[in-house]
């Protein structure tokens, strides 16, 4: 343990999340699984299809939604076992306090996972950002700036989360107001006041995502006007969407006013399109090469993937700037596709930020740059073994 970084994190300047240890019942390709972690990095080897990106998945759901691959819930489960799966980790969070999260589903549950923190059920939307922040890059994110707005949103949001503590749960009233007033519309029952009232509240939720959000851009673009950092190419953020864009000049109680009046105005429209066709779930993350001059939809694959790279760093230096917390990143078959020079960069960066980095690959080699600052299982067979 001496040649690792420790989870001794009380003369820390920041909070550092850190997974102490996880417990898969059922979950995906394991049927057991335990495992122990020092607080340093962890780096997870074996071939394809061995079962690395199931354990970040399991890391993943410790935070709101449905984690990194947004399965649905019964996806989730061993199908050689029963039904229910269950995950269950100890972490330290808010200065060295110690927490049990576990979260899953029991035999007969039909909606939903349940999340409980030290064994009493929680709002997975309002309770686990309290404790604990993850972040992710996958593989299947490496088309982002080239796939659907909701693609690029859904990423935008999850950055907010991290920052934001709030921002999981005004994600889901919104999304919940909306589905409420589309079925009120399709209806056509016309309960007016109902309507006004699933309105002014979309409106009041809405604005404050907005608001995140513009936060957390302006945060963003400003740690990258600073960056000097020559190995990563820069990335310019910008949303663009209409409330967001009016939240840049005008007073917050104004644009609530001008969203609940598009939504009242939009009633009729709505009805014949079957959704609701304004607001902040139609916003898109637009990302450029600041020094190309060119959106990132344009670049190379390999210009894309780094420009990626370098957003999620800036976003966790961001959020320990902002929050004076660290959180969990993971990082799945991201180092396989990078040249030595960025490789390099990109540990030296997580050892130091001394942040809890889990990161998967199929060759130890690739991992030389941070060996002495990571634990490193080989995974396999439903297993996991230590070889450093």
């Amino acid at each position: 343990m001496s040649q690792h970084q420790t989870n001794d994190i009380e003369s820390q300047a920041y909070d550092f999340n850190r997974v102490q240890s996880l417990k898969l019942n059922n979950f995906r390709s394991y049927d057991r699984l335990e495992c122990n972690f020092e607080g340093c990095s962890v780096v997870l080897l074996g071939p394809n299809g061995s079962g690395k990106t199931n354990i970040l998945e399991s890391l993943s759901l410790l935070s709101p939604g449905r984690g990194l691959r947004r399965a649905s819930y019964d996806q989730f489960r061993n199908f050689k076992g029963p039904t229910e799966w269950g995950i269950n980790a100890k972490v330290l969070s808010n200065n060295n306090s110690s927490y049990k999260i576990s979260t899953g589903i029991s035999a007969g549950r039909v909606k939903g996972r349940e999340v409980k923190i030290n064994e009493k059920k929680v709002l997975a939307s309002k309770a686990l950002p309290e404790i604990i922040s993850v972040s992710w890059l996958t593989p299947s994110m490496d088309q982002i700036f080239v796939e659907s707005p909701s693609s690029r949103r859904k990423f935008l949001d999850m950055m907010c989360s991290s920052l934001f503590n709030n921002h999981a749960d005004l994600i889901k009233s919104y999304e919940k107001l909306m589905r409420e007033r589309n079925i009120l519309l399709q209806e056509n029952k016309l309960d007016i006041g109902w309507l006004d009232t699933l309105e002014n509240q979309m409106s009041e939720d809405g604005v404050n995502i907005a608001l995140n959000r513009v936060s957390l851009i302006n945060g963003l673009n400003t740690k990258l006007d600073n960056d000097q950092n020559p190995v990563w190419p820069k990335a310019f953020l910008k949303i663009d969407g209409i409330i967001e864009e009016k939240l840049l000049f005008n007073d917050d109680k104004s644009i609530k006013n001008y969203f609940a009046e598009a939504l009242f105005n939009n009633r009729k429209k709505d009805y014949f399109s079957g959704r609701t066709t304004f607001g902040v779930h139609k916003s898109d993350l637009m990302v450029s090469d600041r020094n190309k001059g060119i959106y990132a939809s344009q670049c190379s694959t390999g210009e894309q993937k780094s420009l990626l790279i370098g957003l999620i760093l800036t976003h966790l230096n961001l959020v320990a700037e902002k929050s004076n917390r660290y959180p969990i990143l993971l990082l799945d078959e991201v180092v396989a596709h990078l040249d030595q020079l960025r490789r390099s960069a990109l540990f030296e960066q997580i050892i130091e930020t001394n942040a809890q980095v889990f990161m998967t690959g199929t060759e130890l080699d690739l991992f030389q740059g941070i060996r002495n600052f990571a634990e490193i299982f080989s995974v396999g067979m439903g297993r996991l073994k230590k070889i450093n």
